[in-house]
């Protein structure tokens, strides 16, 4: 389930380690003063080393790093080459293996915007085995004031319309989607704790899970499924929309299409978190 190739984020070198001591001491406003000042320090995270800013988070592989938003020309590329692929009628294994490939996560990162958790910590994990008959595309873990949160995503083909009839009923292509989708849940109502495991083995050694991995609590989950572009909702919109909206709001299934990611991701341009 790790994000990044030939990285072991578990781990830090004496190089990354020594770095990230010089920078702590620097962080303190006054070095000699004793007593309650000499604890007085900025806060200098966006400058440690990558590895140590892993590191310090619950699932060091998995973790989607907030520096990463401040490089804007890389943000836009990423975009630039999504629309390009989707441009070429692919399938949706050929967009799960450009985002894996090129290890372009916040395209599906940017699907936090829809959500009030991830600002404090935010963690992907691709490919998420639910049990041996289901599998999420992907698995956003993220932190708000409230605790973690989960969303489970399934991208269905962005080439192919997710609407028939003129746009008046859902094709196979999105009801696909929305069937797994809908399995997953009643799997995960039964046997929630079973995904504990998989949380365990990708954790930081020293830290504790919360009871939210543990404890089963429906209003925790999410589920997206992505399929279409956005011409797909143009032919008719007043029905696709409401369709979006009822599915929404009765099986709590968000539907979208492939452009909403290419505007939500370069909308995450320059932002502080997800």
């Amino acid at each position: 389930m790790k994000l990044y190739k030939g990285i072991d984020y578990l781990q830090v070198s004496s190089e990354d380690l020594l770095e990230y001591e010089k920078i702590r001491d620097s962080e303190l406003l006054h070095p000699t003063a004793t007593g309650m000042l000499k604890d007085v320090r900025v806060n200098k995270f966006h400058e440690y080393p990558k590895s140590v800013r892993h590191n310090n988070h619950l699932f060091p592989n998995n973790y989607l790093d907030i520096v990463e938003l401040q490089q804007h020309d890389r943000i836009r590329k990423i975009a630039r080459d999504f629309k390009n692929l989707l441009n070429t009628n692919p399938n949706e294994q050929t967009v799960l293996n450009f985002i894996n490939d090129n290890e372009y996560y916040i395209i599906i990162a940017s699907l936090f915007t829809y959500y009030n958790f991830g600002h404090h910590e935010a963690y992907l994990f691709k490919e998420f085995s639910l049990n041996t008959q289901y599998r999420a595309d992907y698995l956003l873990v993220g932190k708000g004031s409230g605790g973690y949160e989960f969303v489970f995503i399934e991208l269905e083909s962005p080439s192919n319309n997710p609407f028939k009839n003129k746009g008046t009923e859902l094709s196979q292509y999105y009801q696909n989607g929305i069937n797994q989708v809908k399995s997953w849940e009643r799997f995960l109502e039964q046997q929630f704790s079973s995904l504990q495991p998989k949380f365990l083995e990708a954790k930081q050694r020293d830290k504790n899970l919360r009871s939210e991995f543990i404890n089963n609590d429906s209003s925790r989950r999410h589920y997206i499924v992505v399929a279409g572009r956005r011409k797909h909702y143009e032919t008719n919109s007043d029905y696709t929309y409401s369709i979006r909206r009822q599915e929404e709001k009765n099986a709590r299934i968000k539907l979208l299409h492939y452009d909403n990611m290419i505007d939500l991701t370069q909308n995450l341009i320059g932002k502080n978190t997800y």
